[in-house]
């Protein structure tokens, strides 16, 4: 009996020791790289000498990085971004495609990088300062400043380094495996914990027990896990998914939630069982630009062209048939949750399809089977909060409302009119809306009032005419638009499609480009301002 107890209570001893290695193991995965990189030697950026040119260095840094937009460069922040930062050249030239992308994909996590210093020549110098300047200039433009561009250019390069990295390998190790290692041997240890302490047997308990923990989240998951499922990857960039989860558009309208973190507090809250909100979105990701336009072909049929403007990210194309809604198309950003190629979530992952499953709620432009289409669109404006005792209904969300449950413009502008719309994030936001009669509108909200302007296309100003009119980020997109559907509005596909072309983002920042079909319910698609691929789909393709 004396041998049976110390066994037991040795048991208990390793058992206990095995849940707190699971422990480490998850805390491991969630801060191993930081702590990792707190202890390599890094040469000080902050007094490079003359003598530092053409050093070998090994190192790790955090990755920070801005796309210039000069083949094969970006440029690496090093430092602390609270406190005292500086940004250098990396040339990516001599890598491979795969650790290129590698590097990409590790934002905010610890790469290791070898390679050489060498200092930027003249022209070298300035085609990376031009770079930061067509990334940053937007704001020059939308926020007025007091000061002249000259002295705004100067602001961003003060911390450019006039120096090169050329990276010869990244490399990075990963620690997100040891998340669910760790979450493994915590729950394997604990039941046998449960076992050995409450003397149970194990040989009846543990089948009962490891069922139970297949079988119970599978049961809590299942729409979940079958919307995973259907994810396919159609190319780099861009994947397509079919909503079997996120299907209580009604209740989600009815949630009075009037932020972004009010939205996704309800989304975790209705699809995670409770669990708490662990997104915290980027204002910067979401200053997109657009454009968008309603034209009829020489067949007939009614189209609706769009162009969405926004820093890299992946797209993905979401269809949509609840019980007792409308079936849709819509298209998503990815970005926005922190997923994508050059995100810290791969699309390609499990972590990556199980985010993409809430994505339908904030699709930001899409059509539905009735033929009705809407987008949204930015305008640099104060953010409007309306306030006519009507429930609260966040502008992100207003697309899904229409989707699913309007079959006409005037269905969606009375389903507006229902709610109190609020923008959130610091600027305002109007609609693009049409439908396969040939109808139009652009609804923006104004001093707390909605207001309805017919008009066949927008950017990102202000249409309605008073005291915000051309207000936001006006340029000559719109008269573009105008001039090349001229006053019938008839071009085939193609033809709008060319006219996204020629109204797509100079900063080569135009994600996507859509053309949807009202009347056959069919999308073309152009990523990355890349015309010459056209990916096309069709409802049913996507069910």
């Amino acid at each position: 009996m004396l041998i049976n107890k110390k066994r037991n209570k040795k048991a208990i001893i390793i058992t206990a020791v095995a849940m707190l290695a699971g422990i480490l193991f998850i805390l491991a995965g969630i801060f191993g790289g930081s702590v990792a990189g707190m202890f390599k030697d890094n040469f000080d950026f902050r007094d490079l000498k003359p003598e530092d040119i053409g050093k070998t260095i090994n190192m790790d840094m955090k990755v920070y990085y801005e796309n210039i937009d000069v083949p094969n460069k970006t440029m690496q922040t090093l430092g602390d971004l609270s406190g005292d930062w500086y940004s250098i050249t990396l040339d990516l030239s001599d890598l491979s495609l795969d650790e290129q992308r590698l590097y990409y994909s590790k934002t905010s996590q610890y790469v290791t990088v070898q390679g050489t210093i060498r200092e930027l020549d003249e022209a070298e110098f300035t085609e990376v300062k031009e770079g930061l300047y067509k990334l940053y200039d937007y704001i020059y433009y939308e926020k007025e400043r007091k000061i002249t561009l000259d002295e705004f250019h100067d602001i961003l390069t003060e911390t450019v380094l006039p120096y090169c990295i050329d990276v010869r390998s990244v490399s990075s190790f990963n620690w997100i495996p040891f998340i669910p290692t760790g979450i493994f041997i915590f729950l394997i240890s604990l039941v046998l914990e449960v076992c050995f302490v409450f003397k149970l047997k194990k040989r009846i308990v543990l089948p009962v027990v490891y069922g139970l923990m297949v079988i119970v989240p599978a049961i809590l998951f299942a729409g979940h896990i079958r919307t995973m499922l259907t994810v396919k990857k159609v190319t780099d960039g861009l994947y397509t998914m079919d909503n079997l989860e996120c299907l209580d558009t009604q209740k989600m309208l009815d949630s009075d939630s009037g932020t972004i973190n009010g939205m996704l507090d309800w989304i975790f809250a209705n699809h995670f069982y409770g669990a708490p909100n662990v997104f915290t979105i980027d204002r910067n990701h979401l200053g997109f630009g657009c454009a968008a336009f309603s034209a009829e072909t020489p067949e007939g049929d009614h189209l609706m062209g769009r162009n969405f403007d926004l820093l890299e990210t992946d797209t993905l194309l979401v269809h949509s048939h609840p019980e007792g809604a409308y079936e849709s198309i819509g298209v998503a950003d990815l970005g926005i949750f922190s997923v994508g190629q050059t995100y810290p979530i791969s699309p390609d992952s499990p972590l990556g399809k199980l985010i993409m499953v809430i994505t339908p709620y904030v699709v930001l432009d899409g059509m539905n089977e009735k033929g009705v289409a809407a987008g949204i669109l930015e305008l640099n404006i104060e953010e409007t909060h309306q306030d006519k005792g009507k429930p609260d209904l966040l502008i992100f969300c207003a697309i899904r409302g229409i989707l699913d449950n309007c079959a006409s413009v005037d269905e969606a502008l009375a389903l507006l009119e229902s709610y109190d719309i609020h923008s959130d994030l610091e600027v305002n936001y109007h609609l693009f809306i049409t439908d396969k009669t040939g109808r139009y509108v652009v609804v923006e909200w104004l001093d707390g009032e909605m207001v309805v302007v017919e008009h066949p296309c927008c950017t990102n100003s202000v249409i309605a005419a008073g005291e915000y009119f051309d207000k936001g980020s006006p340029d000559d997109r719109i008269k573009t638009i105008e001039k090349e559907l001229g006053p019938d509005r008839i071009v085939t596909e193609d033809k709008a499609m060319e006219i996204l072309d020629m109204v797509h983002s100079k900063h080569g920042i135009t994600e996507w480009s859509c053309v949807y079909n009202l009347n056959d319910f069919t999308v073309n698609i152009c990523l990355d301002a890349d015309y010459s691929k056209v990916y096309s789909f069709s409802a049913s393709e996507l069910r």
